[in-house]
């Protein structure tokens, strides 16, 4: 058994070769080939979705070291966090004694917890005690 010296694709290609024979190697190495090609390309639809729970995480984060919290100190609630572009939209429930005015009271420190170069707080269109916080990248 003689091994190729030049890489390491090589020898690999070259002890396969010797342990299932020429011809499976050809169709096993085009089949690999043909898998990464044919693949999306996810890495970029990973680093979205580590950036949605990143500002969640901040999010949240923010509300517990600020009073951005209801007098008995209950939180409010991420209902939903998802991407539009490269943008991150967050469903927040406002709990009894929070208001639109607080979260915008607050924007500026959210707007640095969550790495953003802008919010953009709204009401929901149908409730009123859930707000739309749009994440501006």
């Amino acid at each position: 058994m003689e091994l190729a010296a030049s890489g390491t694709a090589a020898v690999a290609i070259d002890l396969l070769s010797v342990a299932l024979g020429w011809g499976t190697t050809i169709w096993v190495v085009t089949g690999a080939v043909a898998a990464c090609l044919g693949t999306p390309p996810i890495r970029l639809d990973l680093l979205r979705r580590a950036r949605s729970l990143l500002v969640r995480h901040r999010f949240q984060g923010l509300c517990l070291r600020t009073s951005l919290r209801t007098t008995h100190g209950r939180l409010p609630l991420v209902l939903h966090t998802t991407r539009a572009g490269a943008d991150v939209l967050m469903l927040i429930w406002c709990r009894s004694g929070m208001t639109l005015e607080l979260f915008e009271s607050y924007r500026e420190e959210i707007k640095v917890a969550c790495y953003a170069k802008d919010v953009g707080i709204t009401a929901h269109a149908r409730w009123s005690h859930v707000l739309v916080l749009e994440i501006l990248f």
